[in-house]
């Protein structure tokens, strides 16, 4: 059972959480609480540790900002404690948890499930700082965005837990962010593969490597609100779900569009460039189209990052001739299962878009995603017109169907 940062967010909240545990102790299950720190204080030790000169690659950072997740489990430990359940706050160094030292995204690599089942055996419910590890050397790590989801995946694969339960301040994963598409309606169920990639997209439910983790480990995850007793949204395989059909719409606001041509020889190091990319945590999309004497390259990147994506494209020896720059841009996505198949959604979107004559491009289309770049004015328009389109409104508060199965 995961908590994040708004379910411990204050005194009252803790104590609600641990009524959550209590009654999860009750069914007869042999529980882990992974919590997050309370709301708004990693962002203040952040703000201590850089005011000093602290960034995310020291290790002191990480020994600042890992404290917040100390506090949450000592305070959850005692709520539980108040309840007559017997219970111990455990840190990332005293499960151990094992990374490797990469400060401030640090990777876990390996859990020893040992302290759990001793708890287990003396009925003590063991509550685990998220977002933390420690080094073969013993120094303090942090995960980086979505750590403690992370933490809370990996501890269940270590110990082959039946479900992960990530609790949020929303009851589950729905066709559309919420706040933005009123018919948006909440799944019951979702593939690994689709999951990370509305993740990977905007979709803030569930950071990615959480997914990534629960997809390479085989954990059924379910995400659920901290402030009701609603069921939530199954994460679990593809072959798990027979239908194919497209499961949601996401959209991130904040990119602009890079166009520039290079020779052959450079286009060939543009490979190699992506990967200096990545590394530098410069989300980005390319696009290659090969003309007689030189190819055209069109990349999609955040707003902010230009001077440091062009940089690493000189670094590697990429000339960029004939640059051009569009700004304000929004990439809109449309995640699902069954999109490459023949006659199917990848065929119809091009189409669709000539129809709504919107100015657009397409950015990205794989097996479970079709991507594409408009301005950031007909962002929101696009994403209700697409939701529609492919049937994912809801029909009434009570439809207990699934996307797949009405498609």
């Amino acid at each position: 059972m995961k908590f994040g940062g708004t379910s411990v967010a204050d005194i009252a909240r803790l104590e609600q959480v641990a009524l959550k545990v209590r009654r999860q102790v009750e069914q007869g299950d042999d529980v882990i609480v992974v919590v997050s720190a309370m709301a708004g204080v990693t962002n203040q030790l952040v703000g201590y540790a850089k005011s000093l000169g602290g960034y995310e690659s020291l290790p002191e950072y990480d020994a600042v900002v890992a404290t917040g997740e100390q506090i949450t489990t000592g305070l959850l430990a005692l709520a539980l404690q108040q309840l007559g359940l017997k219970s111990r706050s455990c840190m990332g160094w005293q499960v151990p948890i094992r990374t490797n030292d990469q400060y401030g995204t640090a990777t876990i690599q390996e859990i020893d499930p040992t302290v759990f089942e001793a708890c287990w055996a003396q009925k003590i419910v063991p509550v685990v700082a998220g977002f933390q590890g420690i080094t073969d050397d013993d120094r303090i790590t942090t995960l980086g965005r979505g750590g403690s989801d992370t933490t809370a995946v990996a501890l269940a694969a270590a110990v082959d837990a039946d479900r992960c339960d990530i609790y949020t301040d929303v009851d589950g994963v729905y066709t559309a962010d919420p706040r933005v598409v009123s018919r948006a309606r909440k799944l019951d169920e979702i593939s690994y593969d689709e999951m990370l990639e509305l993740a990977a997209q905007g979709a803030k439910v569930l950071h990615p490597r959480s997914v990534a983790t629960a997809l390479i480990s085989g954990t059924p995850v379910q995400v659920l609100s901290s402030f009701s007793d609603q069921l939530g949204t199954m994460v679990i395989p593809q072959e798990a779900i027979a239908q194919t059909g497209i499961s949601g719409v996401t959209h991130s606001m904040g990119w602009l569009k890079i166009s520039f041509t290079v020779l052959d020889k450079d286009c060939q190091e543009l490979r190699t460039t992506r990967e200096f990319l990545k590394e530098a945590d410069i989300q980005h999309e390319a696009m290659v189209t090969s003309l007689p004497s030189c190819h055209v390259i069109e990349m999609l990147i955040p707003k902010g990052q230009l001077t440091q994506t062009m940089t690493i494209l000189d670094e590697q020896g990429i000339k960029a001739n004939k640059l051009e720059v569009e700004p304000d841009l929004a990439k809109v996505s449309v995640v699902g299962r069954g999109i490459l198949a023949e006659g199917g959604y990848s065929q119809q979107l091009p189409e669709m878009l000539k129809k709504m004559d919107v100015p657009s491009f397409l950015v990205k289309i794989t097996a479970s995603r079709m991507s594409i770049a408009v301005p950031e004015s007909q962002a929101i328009h696009l994403v209700h017109y697409l939701h529609t389109y492919f049937n994912l409104d809801r029909i009434d508060d009570n439809s207990k169907q699934t996307v797949a199965a009405r498609l």
